[in-house]
């Protein structure tokens, strides 16, 4: 199937947890699979004994951080010991209700709608970047994302670079799947930045990107130019992204961004 790129809104309140314990990131990413969670009312083609045995590996392990981890360890330059000791009733309750809002997926087709929306290929940006002097940065960065929210009027067209998915600040280790930390974009400002910059680039604006670089002599090896469809596929996408930030707007929502 390959790696995926997952958007998905929760509450602020959550994310101050989170940003409060890193260590809860894995936690709150396991109960979308406990017995409980919606995930299991949305996903009838997973059934079955291996159905059943995530939904029981989940169960046993949830709540059990290792004290030298999660719930008592030492401040950074503080000698004093901090005890974070968690409710983990009230805890599940109140990640299995984020997890009943569904996350946008983005499938396979991340990359592409990286370089389409923020003029960029994730990982490959010193490729990829072309003439875009914007997204020139100093020798020395390696993250695969580069760390810009919007940037107006870009030399690439004169449309808004917009960083949907590759935008964020990232909280807690390497995710399970190793792909790098999950990042976060926080409610109100962030979040309506990039908004903004969707709407401003609008549906016909993103068309039109693509049609001018599917007309190259040499066009960006990252997308498949040669499948007739694919512009609607990712006209498609563009319109789910802005619609799930238009959702997370009004619900002053923040969001988190990552790869599975």
């Amino acid at each position: 199937m390959g790696i995926t790129g997952k958007i998905k809104q929760i509450s602020a309140s959550t994310l101050e947890l989170l940003k409060e314990d890193p260590l809860l990131v894995e936690v709150f990413r396991d109960a979308r699979w406990l017995p409980e969670s919606a995930l299991w009312q949305r996903a009838p083609y997973w059934k079955g004994e291996s159905a059943e045995k995530t939904k029981q590996e989940v169960r046993a392990r949830f709540g059990k951080l290792p004290n030298s981890q999660g719930l008592s360890r030492f401040i950074p330059g503080n000698r004093k010991q901090w005890k974070k000791t968690y409710d983990w009733q009230l805890l599940e309750q109140q990640f299995i209700t984020e997890w009943e809002n569904p996350e946008l997926d983005l499938h396979k087709y991340w990359q592409e709608l990286t370089f389409l929306l923020a003029g960029y290929v994730p990982g490959y940006y010193a490729k990829s970047q072309g003439k875009i002097p914007e997204l020139i940065l100093d020798k020395g960065y390696e993250k695969d994302f580069l760390p810009f929210l919007v940037i107006e009027n870009s030399a690439w067209d004169g449309m808004p670079l917009v960083n949907a998915f590759g935008a964020g600040t990232e909280i807690g280790d390497e995710n399970e799947t190793g792909y790098g930390p999950i990042r976060y974009l926080s409610p109100g400002d962030e979040v309506g930045q990039i908004l903004d910059g969707l709407l401003e680039l609008s549906q016909e604006g993103f068309q039109n990107r693509f049609i001018r670089e599917s007309q190259k002599s040499e066009p960006i090896p990252w997308i498949d130019w040669s499948e007739e469809e694919m512009l609607d596929w990712m006209t498609d996408y563009y319109n789910e992204i802005v619609d799930y930030y238009q959702s997370a707007v009004r619900q002053h929502k923040a969001l988190l961004l990552y790869l599975t």
